[in-house]
């Protein structure tokens, strides 16, 4: 019997009891199934976590005030000053793009077309390199405009949109915050959302000294950013800090640090973590689902061996070796596995495709993984129905041609 033939047989024999089969095969579905959603939908997770790590810096460093526990709590609450920002440009300088303070508080921002509950945040003129922010009308702060407190501000396109209409040009135009009356000076790119969700663009920025002395009174901070020039640096620059900041706190040796400093590739790393435990535990699952899948193949074969006993006597009668009632049964077998395997990836690509669309990210469905799942659902069928098919062909013919 030629290969095409066998699996035409095969294929009629499984249609014969179509819902047997489709039961059977059930287990192969949802183990692919899954595998193929999840390994889809975890690549595309990454993918949008890499554009938001673009939009945010990969080479971002963050100190904190206040140290860290294990548990993540804050200890030994100390702020942060303009100056810890001026030390660390200065002593590590090479290894980095810029530092800036940052101070940030909530208020409700106005102008004779708009509000917005916004976010003003204070900086100075390095918040443009290490942010990579780009302006798209008008120009950056300046060091004289720290100097200065000048009263002037720059707008995120979220807070852009809320405050004026479309069609009036912002540059030159009044924004009040509490009694604060700020002139527009330029409006940034967008920046989209941050990886925690956060709406980068809902932000108002003001130069650093405007914020503390005529907005909200206080010059402590609690955040100082810097931007390492490239991936290989962060580390020695990540190093570079903690030395300065624990000579400027005047710590001891074994002291524990008073300030926090953190990288959000550090960030990224966690979520990537995260992101492969639940690969994995979705991949055992998917594991236990095909073994119940092949075992529930081994089951209906021995089953079907059973009840095609005079069949196999009648075609050992006529010709058919054990090799051929082995392959015979082996190819159900293995059709019934693929034919499995087949439905599962169609209905992992759709899962990951609704996933995607659900959580607005793209999906990337790699051919490996889909020709892998291929090869695993043939695997599982050759395994778990070779028992079957060995015993059909080691049936006695005179046995099976008696057998009622």
């Amino acid at each position: 019997m030629s290969l095409l033939s066998a699996i035409r047989v095969a294929l009629e024999a499984l249609l014969v009891n179509k819902g047997r089969s489709t039961l059977t095969s059930l287990g192969i579905v949802i183990g692919i199934s899954a595998v193929i959603a999840m390994v889809a939908a975890g690549s595309g997770a990454r993918q949008k976590l890499d554009d938001r790590l673009e939009t945010v810096g990969k080479n971002l460093i963050l100190i904190r005030a206040g140290g860290r526990t294990q548990q993540g709590l804050v200890a030994d609450f100390v702020p942060l000053t303009r100056d810890d920002a001026e030390a660390i440009r200065k002593e590590i300088g090479p290894l980095l793009v810029g530092a800036t303070a940052v101070q940030t508080t909530q208020r409700l921002a106005l102008t004779r077309t708009g509000k917005s509950a916004t976010d003003v945040v204070g900086v100075t003129p390095d918040m443009q390199r290490i942010r990579n922010w780009q302006v798209t009308q008008g120009h950056y702060l300046t060091e004289d405009d720290v100097k200065k407190m000048a009263p002037v501000c720059l707008l995120g396109q979220t807070a852009r949109r809320k405050l004026f209409p479309a069609h009036v040009n912002p540059i030159g135009e009044w924004v009040r915050v509490d009694r604060l009356r700020l002139r527009v000076i330029a409006v940034l790119g967008e920046k989209g959302r941050s990886p925690t969700g956060a709406d980068q663009d809902n932000q108002i920025f003001v130069p650093l000294t405007t914020l503390q002395r005529r907005l909200v009174g206080e010059e402590r901070i609690g955040l100082v950013l810097a931007a390492a020039r490239s991936e290989e640096v962060i580390e020695r620059a990540k190093a570079g800090i903690v030395r300065v900041m624990r000579q400027r706190h005047h710590l001891k040796a074994g002291a524990a640090d008073d300030f926090d400093v953190s990288t959000v590739r550090e960030m990224a790393q966690l979520a990537e973590i995260l992101a492969a435990t639940l690969t994995v535990l979705v991949g055992i699952i998917a594991s236990i689902s095909l073994v119940v899948g092949g075992i529930g193949i081994m089951n209906i074969m021995l089953v079907s061996v059973t009840e095609r006993t005079r069949e196999i006597g009648i075609r050992m009668a006529v010709g058919a070796t054990s090799a051929d009632v082995l392959s015979q049964f082996l190819i159900e077998a293995m059709v019934l596995s693929l034919v499995g395997g087949l439905l599962g990836i169609s209905l992992g690509i759709g899962a990951a495709t609704g996933l995607a669309y659900l959580a607005k990210w793209p999906i990337d469905i790699s051919p490996f993984i889909v020709g892998l799942a291929f090869v695993v659902s043939a695997g599982v069928g050759v395994f778990f129905g070779y028992y079957p098919a060995l015993k059909a062909s080691r049936l006695d013919p005179i046995e099976a041609l008696r057998y009622e």
